[in-house]
């Protein structure tokens, strides 16, 4: 929750004009982020491997101290090529081991099938308090101390809240509830998932998604602050469509289980879709209110269905090298989603061509996770009950 706060929805705030956005143009600040996401892509494999054999505790220590680390550096930067550094370096690892992916891995590892469920919804729903937490307090201490030292703040509060999780709440090794198995070697894990078109089609979905929501997320408070809105007001509405995520991270999962994940996946992502229609104009208060009312509302419930497809696909001692890998993949093309915004926003002077391609997007995925759904299982995992 900490590290989603501070470094996913604190730059929603941080590329503000109020903010670095004041020092720094949005594309630079854009190809931080994006390179953040790239960076963290390339090592999602890696610390998948490394969580099948050893848990999830350095890997959560570990990220946590390079989080810091990040935001420090970020916090003194005086040139572009500081801000890519800190971004590229440090934060961009990061987010590959304290985002959910472990989190994912030491479910399927801790956690029975019957309640992973459950599971899913308890995590995702204390993520989802990181926005309604760290936006508008991001925003404020940015309006009361400057935006270098609260990204300073921040930074110290990730260390000492990941550090102490990993230290004290975390097992020093695997927790295999269903035994630990055999790890597929990663030559052989790599083969078998280029042969299963249904990996492939749903990872495809996956990079479309996942492209389209950091898009939105990096830029949608700069996007209605550029149509005339205060930093203050669209940060508040900001924290409500988090409140208003936390539902549909409980009962997504319960949907799920009733009528296929992949489905229940689809139908949710058309409504982020609509959702994200109304940002092409974005001028009235109703387009505002009503982004982040269905965006909350859709995108809560979206976020633990790609672990409960790819936990009823592909669940076994190979779950975090299989997942690592797809996420791999899924974030160096959706790395390119804030890069795209920024760049297609300086290019044209608004938003809106970029809103309309990320809408297209949502689209496109929930046809292509209903196809995956159809595709018969091919090498690298059991059969799914339903679609």
């Amino acid at each position: 929750m900490i590290g989603f706060g501070v470094i996913l929805y604190g730059f929603s705030v941080y590329a503000t004009d109020a903010a670095a956005g004041a020092d720094f143009s949005k594309t630079s600040l854009s190809l931080a982020y994006g390179g953040s996401v790239f960076a963290g892509g390339l090592l999602a494999l890696p610390v998948g491997r490394f969580a099948d054999k050893h848990g999830v505790r350095i890997i959560v220590g570990t990220g946590s101290a390079l989080g810091f680390l990040g935001l420090v550096v970020f916090s003194m930067a005086t040139e572009p090529w500081h801000v890519i550094t800190a971004w590229w370096l440090f934060l961009g690892p990061a987010q590959a081991m304290i985002y959910y992916e472990p989190a994912y891995i030491a479910i399927n590892q801790w956690s029975l099938p019957e309640d992973r469920a459950r599971t899913l919804a308890t995590i995702t729903l204390i993520g989802g308090l990181a926005g309604i937490v760290f936006i508008p307090l991001t925003a404020r201490l940015v309006s009361l101390l400057d935006w270098r030292p609260t990204v300073l703040l921040l930074g110290v509060l990730l260390l000492a809240v990941g550090g102490t999780t990993a230290l004290l709440a975390l097992p020093g090794s695997r927790s295999d509830r269903l035994g630990a198995g055999v790890v597929s070697g990663r030559g052989t894990l790599i083969s078998s998932l280029v042969h299963d078109h249904r990996f492939l089609l749903y990872t495809v979905a996956s990079m479309l998604i996942l492209l389209a929501t950091q898009g939105v997320i990096a830029h949608r408070v700069a996007r209605f602050e550029e149509t005339g809105f205060s930093l203050t007001a669209v940060a508040s509405w900001a924290a409500v469509a988090s409140a208003m995520s936390l539902p549909g991270r409980w009962i997504a999962p319960r949907l799920a289980q009733r009528f296929g994940a992949a489905r229940v996946q689809a139908v949710i992502a058309l409504f982020v879709a609509f959702s994200v229609l109304l940002m092409i104009d974005g001028t009235t208060s109703w387009q505002m209110i009503g982004h982040f009312f269905l965006f909350g509302l859709a995108f809560g419930a979206l976020l633990p269905l790609r672990s409960m497809v790819m936990g009823n696909w592909f669940s076994g001692p190979a779950f975090g090298g299989i997942m690592g890998t797809q996420w791999t993949a899924v974030v160096l093309v959706a790395a390119t989603g804030p890069v795209l915004v920024g760049a297609l926003r300086d290019a044209t002077g608004g938003y809106q061509t970029s809103f309309a391609l990320l809408a297209g997007s949502y689209l496109v995925a929930a046809a292509v996770i209903l196809a995956s759904s159809r595709v018969e299982p091919g090498h690298a995992g059991a059969d799914e009950p339903g679609p």
